[in-house]
């Protein structure tokens, strides 16, 4: 019974080159202040969106134990039960303005590269 052999596979001898562009210095360093602006964008949500994870419960446990109840509506002048101060929507829409700002100059701003110059 003749016993089948597998072919040797072949190796090349020289991986294939790759060409790199060279990258100039004013290049680097706008890459550089976008990453940067990209890092500083991520942090400023990552603390908007932590606090309002904080700050919700606590407005909800002190707006409960103020007005002795659920929310019947959002009132500033809170002078009637169940009338609720609705202070953290103010926090919210602030942050909100903050990193939106945060984001256009990430994604869109001058260092990015893609934006008005």
């Amino acid at each position: 019974m003749p016993i089948e052999t597998l072919p040797e596979r072949t190796r090349p001898t020289e991986a294939p080159k790759t060409v790199e562009k060279p990258v100039d210095d004013a290049e680097r360093q706008l890459q550089q202040r976008h990453l940067a602006a990209l890092r500083r964008f991520r942090v400023y949500l990552s603390v908007y969106l932590l606090s309002l994870v904080v700050l919700t419960p606590v407005w909800v446990v002190t707006q409960y134990s103020i007005q002795d109840g659920w929310p019947k509506h959002l009132s500033t002048r809170s002078r009637y039960a169940g009338d609720w101060d609705p202070w953290i929507i103010w926090i919210a829409l602030v942050g909100a303005l903050i990193v939106g700002i945060m984001g256009y100059r990430a994604y869109l701003g001058r260092d990015s590269g893609r934006g008005p110059t």
